[in-house]
């Protein structure tokens, strides 16, 4: 896989690249001597922590390099071009025509203010618009042309980004996190699809990911960076089933798995060491009570008669695909949604005021004491914290909103202290966001959400796009404060192997109404509803030797091993064939 010499054979040839910044008058190494070759219809995926190099290397095969950066050294040659010789105009000519990108969130790639035609249009190309629509499996092509973006579910986004990227049949594609954020059987869909297109089309890819899954079911070749230097690279089954450098020993352990039954902590040696997770007693006060809520959007429902409790100290788990109604439920218990039916309350008679607890209302109406209580982590720390303001400023104005702190000094100190309490050093407070990693961020967002003091912390997909070692981290996190504050969790998350490991029990949600529930051991040793079992089968787990086999509706089961690849009706994705259950 490491090349020393460039072959013009090979799509993509990376010769000792070495990226840098400008910082203090000297350069700060980010990419560090890093060789590799794809062949033509393989796929190679780049893997490492946060910061590790992959999204750079990646990137610079289209000739893009963060603000300051610049190429210290080493070559990137694309179809036997040398990317950074290139003048402008052809190396805009090689974007798109010889080399595209599917990026990570497909909604912020995507221009919010135009069609999706007009969009795809732009990409370039000579194919129609509608044949491309098709090409990638949409349903109702013509008519989806016309619609915005925002008009589109995750899934679909991810689509026309692909068939943006395609539109101009490129020799390679450059895949940076492709399905982050998506629910596994969507997942499943969109890696489907990239696979079958990457064959009919002879393409090949470079995938970066943090999700081993993904990687074990997607790449022919995987290399594993460290700090900007590749530290192992070899054949994706190898790999997997005896990595060489400790290091990707770590990374494949750090892995949440369906059958563990709590949260592994990984030592330096790799081995893993599964917590037990905490015992509930019946006798612990529900802190959150839902019965029969109903949420529409216009003429839509959205979540169905939906009921459960959350105790003290407890984490329930919603789980379910996009548009079930999970983030729904969360945003409602945090007053950023109004449920149209049924009841939400903080504890009974909370407060000895039946009205205390009343959650059904919107945040604004909520007395101050019972909206401290009820605070939300959100999915993605990026984008709620205030770029311009240092993070221990997002820490500290709820402390000055919410009135626990009496005196600018003693505001200060508590926010260092909560800093300080999801495992940070006090002294990042006065950073800006962009200067802290993604997991770090995230900790803060858990600490601006415990400023308030609350009994119940909403997590909405907070580890989505973290890679596995610092997820483990987040999560372990999550799971001490729980323990330690009595803390009632709502987990909202698409990835049964989290839930798995860190929910006491879980709620299954289809299309916004509960299709089964109990305690999370007992759910996913023995699912009892076919969709439940669905989400399962779908469940990537880090397995090179696993197929992808997708039902084409819930009560499907598989007809015949072995039986042929269709496209499942309304331009599902490729599976197996089914035949329905009964």
């Amino acid at each position: 896989m490491t090349a020393a010499v460039v072959s013009v054979t090979s799509p993509v040839s990376v010769d000792s690249l070495c990226v840098a910044y400008r910082s203090g008058g000297r350069d700060v190494p980010v990419v560090r001597e890093v060789s590799l070759e794809v062949l033509p219809g393989q796929t190679l995926a780049l893997v490492g922590e946060s910061g590790s190099g992959k999204s750079t290397v990646a990137a610079t095969l289209l000739g893009h390099l963060r603000h300051g950066s610049r190429v210290t050294g080493g070559s990137v040659r694309v179809d036997g071009a040398d990317v950074f010789a290139l003048p402008a105009r052809e190396l805009r000519r090689l974007r798109g025509g010889t080399v595209a990108m599917v990026a990570q969130n497909a909604g912020h790639a995507l221009t919010p203010s135009m069609r999706i035609g007009r969009q795809i249009k732009e990409a370039g190309g000579d194919i129609p618009v509608v044949d491309l629509l098709e090409q990638v499996r949409l349903p109702r092509p013509a008519e989806l042309a016309r619609r915005y973006p925002h008009e589109l579910s995750g899934g679909q986004q991810q689509r026309v980004a692909i068939a943006m990227a395609i539109a101009a049949r490129p020799k390679v594609l450059v895949l940076d996190e492709p399905t982050t954020g998506l629910d596994v059987v969507t997942q499943r869909g969109v890696l489907d699809l990239i696979g079958a297109l990457r064959d009919e089309l002879g393409l090949s890819a470079v995938l970066v990911s943090h999700d081993l899954g993904v990687v074990a079911h997607m790449a022919d070749e995987v290399a594993v960076l460290r700090s900007g230097r590749i530290v192992e690279a070899a054949p994706t089954g190898r790999l997997f089933a005896a990595p060489q450098d400790p290091y990707t020993g770590r990374l494949l352990a750090s892995v949440p798995r369906l059958d563990d039954e709590g949260l592994a902590r990984v030592g330096e040696t790799g081995g893993r060491e599964v917590r037990p997770k905490a015992v509930i007693p019946e006798e612990a006060p529900v802190a959150v009570s839902v019965r029969d809520v109903t949420i529409d959007y216009g003429s839509s429902r959205a979540v169905d008669g939906v009921s459960f409790d959350v105790r003290r100290g407890e984490v329930l788990a919603l789980v379910g695909e996009s548009g079930s109604g999970k983030s729904t439920l969360a945003w409602a218990l945090a007053g950023l949604r109004t449920p149209s039916g049924g009841t939400m309350t903080h504890g009974p008679g909370h407060d000895g005021d039946p009205g205390a607890g009343d959650l059904a209302r919107p945040a604004g109406k909520r007395p101050s004491a019972l909206r401290r209580r009820v605070q939300l982590v959100f999915q993605n720390a990026d984008t709620s914290l205030n770029p311009r303001r240092s993070v221990g400023d997002a820490v500290r104005r709820p402390l000055r909103f919410f009135g626990t702190t009496d005196s600018r000094a003693a505001t200060a100190a508590r926010a260092r202290q909560l800093i300080s309490d999801v495992r940070l050093d006090p002294a990042l407070a006065e950073r800006l966001p962009a200067q802290l990693s993604g997991g770090q961020r995230q900790r803060i967002g858990i600490a601006r959400a415990l400023a308030g003091e609350p009994d119940v912390l909403v997590a909405d997909e907070i580890t989505t796009a973290l890679d596995v070692s610092v997820q483990a981290d987040v999560l372990r996190l999550l799971d001490d404060l729980r323990r330690e504050r009595e803390l009632a969790c709502l987990f909202i998350s698409h990835d049964l192997a989290v839930v798995r490991g860190i929910a006491d029990r879980v709620v299954v949600l289809w299309r916004g109404v509960v299709v089964e529930e109990g305690p999370t051991d007992a759910v996913f040793s023995a699912p009892g509803h076919p969709y439940t079992r669905q989400l399962m089968a779908a469940v990537l787990e880090p397995d090179p030797g696993a197929r992808i086999v997708v039902a084409p509706a819930p009560g499907w089961v598989d007809a015949a091993e072995g039986g042929d690849l269709w496209v499942a009706p309304g331009g599902g994705h490729r599976v197996r064939r089914w035949r329905a259950a009964g």
